[in-house]
């Protein structure tokens, strides 16, 4: 179990990390949209990105504290996560990719 521990921790610092640059990055797009044509184009997919990675965070750190406080709900929350995983690496790829 100490090793699924550190995965859930490594995945939700991941999308911690992730969800914090990301946003940054819809800052400054947020900002800058009316100046460049193709900033306004992208912004929406940044923002399904970045709220990907949200969710990733969210579900790892779930996962998490319940394997961490041996919570009666942790099996749920390592198959929640376990059914996100998929389900967001596609759609962040499909946005990138689209780009």
């Amino acid at each position: 179990m100490k090793y699924l521990l550190y995965v859930d921790a490594a995945l939700a610092a991941l999308g911690v990390a992730m969800t914090v640059s990301i946003s940054y990055v819809c800052l400054v797009y947020g900002i800058f949209q009316n100046s460049e044509p193709g900033m306004r184009a992208g912004f929406p997919s940044l923002l399904v990105v970045s709220a990907c990675f949200l969710a990733l965070a969210v579900a790892g750190c779930l996962a998490t504290y319940g394997l961490w406080k041996r919570r009666s709900w942790n099996w749920k929350a390592q198959a929640l996560l376990g059914a996100l995983l998929p389900a967001l690496y596609l759609i962040v790829y499909a946005n990138l990719k689209g780009a």
